[in-house]
C-alpha cells in the first residue's frame, strides 16, 4: 500500500544571526491565526489594551522613551493575553481576556510582539460602550478593527531583556495567592486614596467589605504597599537582581 503525504509551509524555515524560525505544517487549519473574534466588553477591552501599552511606553526612573510601545499578545486555549514591561523593565502589566470575554476562536497557540502606534491608540480611545471591537492575532501581526476601519500592527523584535523578565515574572506569579477581589469602581476609588507624590511611607492594604483600606501596620490578609505614592515605579534594583534589569536607584 502506497500513501502520499503533502506538507505545505507558509515560508521556509531559517537560521539567521542566531535566530531560528521554524515553520509548521498541518494542524486544525492551513496557516491558522492565533485568534480571530470580537471582545464582548469592547470598551473595557480597549481601555485595558491602552493601559498595557501605556506601561510599555513608560520609563519610571528615566525620561519617557516613545520607542518602547510593544506589548506581547498570546493566544491559548483558555485565554487571550496581552503583556508588557515598562521601558526600564521595572513594571509589568498584563491583561487576560477569558473565553467569556471574547466571541471567537483561539485556533492555534502562539505569541507575537507588536508596536502600539498612534493610529491604534487613537482607534482604541474612540471605542464606545456599544461599539464592536474585533481582533485578529497572527504570527506576524495584530489587526484591530473598529467602526473606523482596521488598523494593522506588524510584528517587531522582542527586547532581549524582556525574555528574562517574562521567565522570572511568571515564576513569581505562580507563587502568588489572591488576597482580595473588589469591583472596578471600588478599585478606582482605592487608587485615588493613595498618598500624594513624595510620600514614601510603607502602608498595608487590608480587605474591608467590598473595598480595601490602608493601614500603617500589618495584619491578617494584609498586602504590603511600599511607597505607593509613586505607583507604578521602577523597583530601583541593579541589573544583577530580579526581572527589572535597570540601573536606576531609589
Amino acid at each position: 500500500m502506497n500513501a502520499l503525504q503533502t506538507y505545505r509551509y507558509l515560508r521556509p524555515s531559517a537560521l539567521r544571526d542566531g535566530d531560528l524560525a521554524l515553520q509548521t505544517s498541518g494542524g486544525p487549519s492551513a496557516n491558522p491565526r492565533f485568534f480571530t473574534g470580537f471582545l464582548t466588553a469592547p470598551r473595557a477591552g480597549a481601555a485595558g489594551l491602552l493601559a498595557v501599552a501605556e506601561v510599555a511606553r513608560t520609563r519610571y526612573h528615566q525620561p519617557v522613551n516613545p520607542a518602547s510601545l510593544d506589548p506581547v499578545v498570546t493566544g491559548s486555549r483558555d485565554r487571550l493575553r496581552f503583556e508588557s514591561f515598562s521601558g526600564c523593565c521595572g513594571v509589568y502589566a498584563r491583561l487576560d481576556v477569558s473565553p467569556a470575554g471574547f466571541d471567537g476562536d483561539v485556533v492555534e497557540h502562539g505569541t507575537t510582539n507588536v508596536d502600539v502606534n498612534a493610529p491604534l491608540r487613537e482607534a482604541l480611545a474612540r471605542v464606545g460602550g456599544l461599539d464592536p471591537l474585533h481582533l485578529s492575532v497572527g504570527p506576524d501581526d495584530l489587526t484591530v478593527s473598529t467602526l473606523d476601519g482596521p488598523v494593522v500592527e506588524r510584528k517587531v523584535p522582542l527586547p532581549a531583556r524582556w525574555l528574562r523578565g517574562f521567565a522570572e515574572v511568571h515564576v513569581l506569579a505562580a507563587e502568588m495567592a489572591r488576597r482580595a477581589e473588589i469591583p472596578a469602581t471600588e478599585a478606582a476609588a482605592f487608587l485615588r486614596r493613595l498618598p500624594p507624590a513624595g510620600d514614601r511611607s510603607v502602608l498595608w492594604a487590608v480587605p474591608a467589605g467590598r473595598s480595601l483600606r490602608l493601614t500603617s501596620r500589618p495584619g491578617p490578609g494584609a498586602v504590603c504597599l511600599a511607597g505607593p505614592a509613586g505607583w507604578p515605579r521602577c523597583a530601583g534594583c541593579c541589573a544583577s537582581r530580579g526581572p527589572c534589569g535597570c540601573t536606576g536607584r531609589r
